[in-house]
């Protein structure tokens, strides 16, 4: 008996553009963490003072770097393969360290 591989969005096609979407809004909110953390960071290395805004902008945008990239850009990636989703090639102990990142993320930009 053959089972259909579970798929929240409905169809393969649809589970692909999806991916692609999570990919790249993943990529572009890595890009502009970084340039965040690089901006201020560049601040302190001239010797200019910084701000509690902009310390708590360093903090919140390192989390959302490791989000971005072990959740959502890495996302289908770290599913064990045996799940055949789309793109699945990770296993157990790397859909478990995604998890870890994920929590730790999450928690900690809802605590900042």
């Amino acid at each position: 008996m053959f089972v259909e591989p579970f798929s929240c969005v409905g169809s393969a096609r649809n589970e692909l553009i999806v991916a692609i979407f999570q990919k790249t809004g993943a990529f572009l909110s890595i890009v502009g963490s970084s340039l965040i953390v690089s901006d201020v960071a560049k601040k302190v290395r001239n010797g200019k003072e910084t701000d509690p805004y902009q310390r708590i902008m360093v903090g919140l945008s390192t989390l959302d770097v490791l989000v971005s990239f072990f959740v959502l850009f890495l996302g289908t990636w770290m599913v064990p393969k045996e799940t055949e989703w789309l793109w699945a090639a990770g296993n157990t102990s790397t859909c478990s360290a995604q998890g870890f990142f994920g929590v730790l993320g999450f928690y900690g930009e809802l605590v900042s």
